[in-house]
């Protein structure tokens, strides 16, 4: 074997273990903090409105099989009315994300309170922003 490849084995060898757990750590990392509104990125609410009266309400809440729920989540007001989002699950974040981008609560954690006003007839689905088995859907009619 030449005196390079001695070289570059030797060295490949003494580098490849740290550099795989470095790997290894930045990809726990990143994966760790998905759910971490620190790491996550910046978001601003939108669509709110601080409606006098709610003419629904949706639990946003645990649920071991899909990382959380809204309760109910088929939810039908009439135009005008309001649906307000409470969130009780005490382990993890969960945002209201409406998937045609009108309202946005971004990531937030028990005890807070998300209310939005639709003025339109329509079918509004919504989803949690980092569990993309977490829907729900908010039909308005006249």
């Amino acid at each position: 074997m030449s005196p390079m490849k001695q070289i570059f084995r030797r060295h490949s060898q003494r580098i490849a273990p740290p550099l795989i757990a470095l790997v290894v750590l930045v990809a726990a990392t990143a994966l760790l903090s998905a759910c971490s509104s620190p790491f996550a990125a910046a978001c601003s609410p939108k669509g709110a409105s601080s409606a006098a009266t709610t003419s629904s309400a949706v639990k946003v809440v645990s649920d071991s099989q899909t990382q959380g729920a809204y309760q109910p989540n088929l939810v039908t007001v009439k135009v005008g009315d309001s649906v307000t989002w409470t969130w009780e699950d005490q382990g993890s974040q969960h945002s209201v994300s409406a998937d045609d981008g009108s309202f946005e609560s971004c990531l937030q954690s028990s005890g807070y309170t998300f209310t939005t006003t639709f003025a339109k007839a329509g079918t509004y689905a919504y989803h949690c922003s980092i569990h993309p088995n977490m829907k729900g859907s908010v039909t308005v009619t006249s």
